[in-house]
């Protein structure tokens, strides 16, 4: 089986980006509200693009969905994989025991405190044991 990753962290260093990737996810989950809240407007635009039609919903829409990907990008580029913005989920590849495992952070969360194995995802989620 191929790596996940070409980057592994430590829990130490997973635990320093914290701050970093919690302030991303928090701005990439605002813009993915934002956005939500023109789905109508959007839909309706998508319906009539053959008219040319333009929306002031439509330039708001795309800002936001710009900020989304900005800060999922910020994330990602940390070597960090989104699972989800909806539920703020980041993984770090990690290596346990010689085997790729990811641990596993929601946002919200204080700390990273749970790991799961890379086919697992969220539902199998462990505690990490510090010792």
């Amino acid at each position: 089986m191929a790596p996940v990753s070409d980057k592994y962290f430590s829990l130490e260093e997973a635990r320093s980006l914290l701050p970093r990737i919690r302030e991303s996810m928090g701005q990439a989950i605002e813009a993915s509200h934002l956005m939500r809240g023109f789905s109508e407007e959007i839909k309706v635009l998508g319906e009539n693009a053959v008219n040319n039609a333009g929306s002031p919903a439509g330039t708001a829409y795309l800002q936001h969905l710009l900020e989304l990907t900005s800060h999922v990008s910020a994330i990602q580029d940390t070597g960090c994989l989104v699972k989800s913005v909806e539920d703020g989920l980041v993984d770090f590849p990690h290596l346990m025991d010689g085997r790729e495992v990811y641990l596993c952070w929601r946002y919200g969360e204080d700390d990273i405190e749970y790991w799961h194995e890379v086919e697992a995802g969220f539902a199998g989620r462990q505690p990490i044991s510090d010792s």
